[in-house]
């Protein structure tokens, strides 16, 4: 059933995402660097674990306060085509020794938030239909189009890769 497959995503958890490399992966699976399997042999094999928090190893995939899928697109996109024009976010291709190299760190934080001050106010969180793709305002009818869209879109990238 895996013949034909190009590209694995690996969502296996593991304790620390920044040890976690090509033989884990091999291991966890039961399989071996001589594999006939196509993502093997091509060294297609990716984690979401690329960009993390600096505390308990948080993956930012799942600990966004807002989705991006813009950055999503963008990170599948460098890494299967191996265009580095393309942002590095997310994705990671342990197969080719591509390590965690993107971690948030507190430090980075330039708003206060009223959990932490209790003299600030809480402000609203931007949703669909009040942010900006590409400079562009978008609609709430044109923002509930995004995600079909982006689906559509790793669809067409995924068969092209084909």
């Amino acid at each position: 059933a895996l013949e034909g497959v190009d590209v694995v995503v690996d969502e296996v958890y593991a304790p620390d995402p920044t040890t976690y490399n090509f033989a884990s992966f091999l291991n966890t699976y039961g399989l071996t660097s001589s594999s006939d399997l196509k993502f093997v042999k091509n060294k297609m094999v990716l984690r979401i674990d690329r960009t993390m928090g600096e505390a308990m190893k948080s993956l930012d995939w799942y600990e966004s306060r807002i989705a991006k899928p813009e950055w999503a697109l963008e990170g599948l996109a460098r890494v299967v085509n191996e265009d580095t024009s393309k942002r590095a976010k997310y994705f990671r291709n342990v197969a080719k020794g591509e390590t965690v190299d993107q971690v948030l760190k507190a430090a980075g934080c330039t708003k206060a938030l009223p959990v932490c001050d209790a003299l600030i106010d809480p402000v609203p969180i931007k949703t669909l239909g009040e942010v900006k793709v590409g400079g562009t305002e978008v609609a709430a009818a044109d923002a509930r189009r995004v995600v079909p869209l982006v689906a559509l879109a790793v669809a067409a990238l995924c068969a092209a890769v084909a």
